[in-house]
């Protein structure tokens, strides 16, 4: 469906979910993919799964925690370096740990705002610092400050927030986490454009991935069933998310800059 021959792709939460859906579509559209998660066990598991949707995919994975700068910036270096010069990002890696306001937990609070908030920001922080880096390079050999937008090797980066940065009930940290990344995308679209990086984010409504399993299973499917209720389209799939980043992502999408879409199932009031 897409022809991302000659690209390179950077997925956080690689391993599973939309990330891995991501991952799997560009490598099978002839794209390079490196995927990072922190479970070792999931990544050797989603390796094996693109690779035999792409046998011929240029590949790379990366076990690391996003909530450290350190490891991100090191995880950003390798990929450059294994793969080539990167051409998406795609912040995918998240936790969902909810709990009433009036029950604050300072542990799943610090837990969701490190992961899902600091670690889309390290991760796009990681890789605009490179590529700002070669673009004053550029700049200076030309005698001037900044080249032409357009000069510049065109670069998307494409974050996950969700419907849930509309509020919802019991999810203070990860409505807060959601809502700074619309927040970080908006500016980061507005600070990177001049070097031709455009900065995008999709807030998808509920989706079945493994970050929900539990939700959906609980209670004899109770919440299931309620959530498809509301939903007209139902409970979306990971392909559902997927098609839009890498329409964000392909030659059709090169127009835009710092658009926040939601992939809502047909609800356009939150979750």
């Amino acid at each position: 469906m897409w022809n991302f021959k000659g690209k390179i792709a950077f997925i956080t939460g690689g391993a599973s979910g939309i990330g891995l859906q991501v991952a799997h579509d560009m490598a099978v559209s002839n794209a390079a993919v490196a995927i990072m998660d922190r479970n070792a066990t999931e990544l050797a598991r989603a390796y094996e799964q693109i690779r035999a949707a792409a046998p011929g995919a240029c590949m790379l994975v990366v076990e690391g925690d996003v909530r450290d700068r350190n490891t991100m910036w090191a995880a950003a270096a390798r990929a450059q370096e294994k793969l080539g010069d990167v051409d998406f990002v795609i912040n995918s890696a998240g936790i969902l740990d909810d709990f009433l306001m009036s029950k604050f937990d300072e542990r799943k609070w610090d837990d969701t705002i490190d992961t899902n908030l600091k670690g889309t920001s390290l991760c796009m922080s990681a890789f605009a610092e490179s590529w700002v880096k070669t673009a004053k390079e550029q700049a200076a050999k030309r005698g001037v400050k900044y080249l032409p937008v357009l000069e510049h090797k065109p670069r998307v980066i494409v974050n996950l927030s969700s419907m849930a940065a509309d509020g919802n009930i019991g999810q203070l940290a990860y409505a807060a986490s959601k809502c700074g990344i619309v927040g970080m995308t908006l500016t980061a679209a507005k600070e990177l454009v001049r070097y031709n990086v455009r900065v995008h984010c999709v807030k998808p409504t509920l989706i079945d991935t493994p970050m929900i399993h539990d939700l959906l299973t609980k209670d004899s499917g109770k919440f299931k069933k309620f959530y498809e209720e509301r939903i007209p389209f139902g409970i979306g799939r990971p392909a559902n998310v997927a098609d839009v980043i890498c329409f964000l992502c392909s030659e059709g999408g090169w127009f835009m800059n710092g658009c926040v879409i939601p992939v809502n199932g047909g609800k356009i009031d939150g979750l």
